[in-house]
Order: structure tokens, then C-alpha cells, then sequence
């Protein structure tokens, strides 16, 4: 029974880290608010990072990290990002 508690708890704790948010606003204290605001910022961003290099999310990836500064957003790089690379 124990090793089933400990299986549990870890899958728990993975999925809490899992759930972490890579971008914050510390504008905006709300969090539904946050989250609208967030997806419409960062499309925009990727918008304007996909205009300027259409064809390389290399070159992309920098230009939409610095959108996202721009508009208040702090990345926090011990989670995943949004915008991945494929």
C-alpha cells in the first residue's frame, strides 16, 4: 500500500508543476483577466515575429519573447514555454 501512496503523491506533485504558468503579468492581478490578456498578447506577438521571419521559429522565438517583455510579461524559464518550437 505504501509504494501506491508514494506513486500517487509524485504523480500529484508532477502534475502540479506541470500546470505552471512560463508567462506572468504582474499587471494584472486577476487571473481570468490574465489569461484573455495573455492569449491576445501573445497571438499578437506571434503575429508580428511570423511577419518578420515567416519561414524560421528560430529566428521567431526572440522577436515574440521580446513582444511579450514588452507588453509586461515575465518569462519564467523553469516551465515550458508557450510558444514552442516544432
Amino acid at each position: 500500500m505504501r509504494p501506491f501512496f508514494f506513486t500517487l503523491s509524485l504523480m500529484l506533485v508532477m502534475l502540479l508543476i506541470g500546470c505552471a504558468k512560463p508567462w506572468t503579468n504582474p499587471d494584472i492581478p486577476n487571473a481570468k483577466q490574465a489569461e484573455y490578456r495573455f492569449d491576445k498578447d501573445s497571438t499578437d506577438c506571434g503575429i508580428v515575429a511570423s511577419g518578420q521571419y515567416p519561414l524560421s521559429k528560430d529566428k521567431q522565438l526572440p522577436i515574440y519573447e521580446k513582444c511579450m517583455e514588452d507588453k509586461g510579461w515575465v518569462q519564467h524559464h523553469n516551465s515550458e514555454r508557450f510558444f514552442q518550437k516544432n
